[in-house]
C-alpha cells in the first residue's frame, strides 16, 4: 500500500514538472530544507523535572494540639532534630500510670521469685503474677514510647520542602506536618505517551539535558516506570542521571529544575538508510529516476542527486537507500522550479 501510494504521489509530481517549462537561473531562490535522518538511530526527546528520591511527609502517630513548630520551608534540617513536638501531658499522665503499675508489678514478681524458691506460693500464683508483670512492662514499654513519639524527628538529613500546618494547630494521627526531602539524591521524572512504549522496552542509551546547561548530556538510567498508563496519561518513569560528570558541586540542579530526556535507539541493518521528506523527492523527466537537491552550505549550490527509495514511512516521509548520507542538507519544497547547480538561500522558521 505504501509503495502505490509513493509511485502515485511521484507520478503526480512528474506530470506537474513536465508542463513547467525549464527554470532558467536568474538568481538566489528561496527554499526550505531538511536534514536526512539516520533510519538506525531513533532518537526521541520528552520533557522531565528534577524530583527528590528520598522524601518523606512527616507525621506523628497520634493526634493532639501542636506546641512546637521550629521550621520554615526552605531550612535545612539534620537527621535526628526535632522538626515539631504536640502537647505530650496526657500521654505524660499516662506514661507516669504505666511506670506505677510496672514499679509496683515488679516488686510483687521479685516477692514472687524468692516464694517460689521458698515452695511459700503454688506455682499457679506465681504465674498469674508473672502474667501481671509481663503486662505491666509491656504497657510501660508501649507508654515510653508514646511518649517519645509526641517529638517529630527529622529520619534523615535534608531540607523541609513544604509545611502543610501552623503551630498551635491539632492535628491528627497520621497527617502530613511537613515535607523532608534529600537534596543530594536526585531523581529525573517524566511521562512517556503510551504508543512510545516500545522506544523503552528498546534498551535505547537514555540521556538527560538540564535546563540550565543546554548543551551537555548526562547519562542516565531507568529506575522504575509503571507498565501500562492507569488513566490514559501516559507512562510514569524514574531515571538515576549515572554520568561520571556529573556532580551537584558543578552542576547546580536542584527539585523542581526542568529538563530534556533523550532516547537513542540503535537499530541494525539500516546503517546507510536515511530518512527525508516526501516531498523533496521528484522524479526525472527523461529517466523516471527519483533525484532530490542536495544543498551546500558552503557555496549555497544546489546538486541534482538520483536515489533509490524504499518505502513510505507514516504519510509524510519516506526511506532512501542509497545516494544520500546522513546529515546531508536537502530541499523539502518547490523542486520543480529548481536546477542543477543553482545558488539558492535557505528559509529559517
Amino acid at each position: 500500500m505504501c509503495a502505490k501510494i509513493l509511485l502515485v504521489f511521484i507520478g503526480v509530481v512528474g506530470m506537474i514538472s513536465c508542463k513547467q517549462p525549464e527554470v532558467k537561473e536568474t538568481g538566489p531562490r528561496s527554499v526550505k530544507v531538511a536534514k536526512a535522518i539516520p533510519l538506525n538511530v531513533v532518537e526521541k526527546s520528552f520533557s522531565g523535572v528534577v524530583s527528590p528520591d528520598q522524601f518523606s511527609d512527616l507525621a506523628f502517630k497520634m493526634s493532639g494540639p501542636l506546641i512546637v513548630l521550629n521550621v520554615e520551608e526552605g531550612q535545612r534540617v539534620k537527621k535526628g532534630q526535632v522538626v515539631a513536638e504536640i502537647d505530650p501531658l496526657d500521654y505524660r499522665l499516662q506514661y507516669e500510670a504505666k511506670k506505677s503499675s510496672y514499679l509496683t508489678a515488679k516488686s510483687q514478681m521479685e516477692r514472687s521469685e524468692k516464694l517460689i524458691r521458698k515452695q511459700a506460693i503454688s506455682r499457679q500464683d506465681y504465674e498469674s503474677t508473672q502474667a501481671s508483670y509481663a503486662n505491666a512492662k509491656a504497657a510501660y514499654e508501649n507508654a515510653v514510647n508514646t511518649l517519645e513519639e509526641t517529638k517529630l524527628l527529622a529520619p534523615f538529613d535534608g531540607f523541609i520542602q513544604k509545611k502543610y500546618v501552623e503551630n498551635y494547630q491539632k492535628v491528627q494521627a497520621g497527617e502530613g506536618i511537613v515535607c523532608l526531602i534529600n537534596p543530594d539524591k536526585l531523581l529525573v521524572r517524566f511521562t512517556l505517551p503510551e504508543n512510545n512504549m516500545q522506544y523503552l522496552l528498546s534498551e535505547p542509551q537514555i540521556y538527560i539535558e538540564f535546563e540550565n546547561y543546554k548543551g551537555k548530556l548526562f547519562r542516565a538510567r531507568i529506575k522504575e516506570y509503571v507498565e501500562a498508563s492507569q488513566d490514559g496519561s501516559g507512562v510514569p518513569v524514574s531515571l538515576y542521571v549515572e554520568d561520571s560528570a556529573f556532580n551537584l558541586n558543578d552542576y547546580k540542579v536542584a527539585t523542581g529544575f526542568s529538563c530534556r530526556i533523550i532516547l537513542k535507539i540503535t537499530r541494525e541493518g539500516f546503517e546507510n538508510y536515511v530518512l527525508v521528506p516526501l516531498t523533496a523527492l521528484f522524479p526525472d523527466p527523461h529517466t523516471e529516476e527519483l533525484n532530490v537537491f542536495v544543498y551546500d552550505e558552503t557555496t549555497q549550490k544546489l546538486e541534482k542527486r538520483t536515489v533509490k527509495e524504499g518505502g513510505l514511512i507514516g504519510r509524510d516521509q519516506v526511506v532512501v537507500q542509497e545516494g544520500l548520507r546522513a546529515g546531508e542538507t536537502v530541499v523539502s519544497a518547490g523542486t520543480t522550479r529548481l536546477v542543477d547547480g543553482q545558488t539558492v538561500n535557505v528559509l529559517t522558521e
